[in-house]
């Protein structure tokens, strides 16, 4: 078995993406090599397995672009595509460290810029084992743990997370909130028209609201 090609890093200031919003940078990694084994989306309905997104991670693949490319900006999401993990020699997954590590210092160097990030795991128990945890993310940083049921939900809340909760139901309890920008496509409401997106929602970065998001 050939050895996984080490994932590619964009950075894009300027991101131009619908749900983000205007202004709003993004990363991106290569899919599959850097997710969890576990996320039960892979192959399975991942919104970074198709459309646009999608073939952005696959035209930079020989991109290895370095934070310090979104200096200046107010706000940014982490791994559009992609997840914090690497692959091993025996195709397991775990925690790549010195990814997470770069990008937890360049928030703590940049915490008096303003500079707000924001990104989801589907590894939330190997991020905190390896000290990525909720009580290690600095300033400016929210990682959201995401998982698949009420039950992990709470679980995960209770060790400290903030959690992305994907559904097929019309399930929210009480602390969650439905993402707004599913919640229109859900109702067929324009997004663009009632200009709904990451930068005027801000729930998954500010706040202690869990999110829920609606799998399509």
């Amino acid at each position: 078995m050939l050895r996984p090609v080490l994932a590619f890093y964009l950075v894009s200031p300027h991101a131009d993406v619908a749900k983000l919003g205007p202004g709003c940078g993004a990363t991106y990694r290569t899919v599959g090599p850097t997710c969890p084994k576990s996320c039960p989306l892979f192959d399975n309905g991942c919104y970074a397995q198709r459309g646009r997104v999608y073939m952005v991670q696959r035209w930079h693949q020989k991109r290895r672009d370095e934070l310090r490319k979104a200096r200046g900006i107010g706000y940014i999401r982490h791994l559009v595509t992609g997840g914090w993990m690497k692959p091993t020699k025996n195709d397991r997954r775990v925690v790549d460290r010195d990814h997470a590590r770069a990008v937890f210092e360049w928030h703590l160097e940049r915490t008096q810029k303003n500079t707000t990030g924001w990104s989801y795991t589907h590894a939330p128990r190997q991020m905190k084992a390896a000290g990525f945890g909720p009580e290690n993310q600095p300033p400016g940083l929210t990682i959201l743990a995401s998982c698949h049921s009420l039950e992990e939900a709470a679980e995960l809340q209770k060790d400290g997370w903030k959690t992305a909760r994907v559904t097929e139901e019309m399930d929210k309890v009480k602390g969650e909130l439905y993402c707004p920008y599913d919640m229109n496509k859900w109702k067929g409401i324009s997004n663009k028209d009632t200009d709904t997106n990451c930068m005027t929602c801000r729930k998954c970065f500010e706040g202690p609201t869990n999110i829920v998001f609606l799998k399509f």
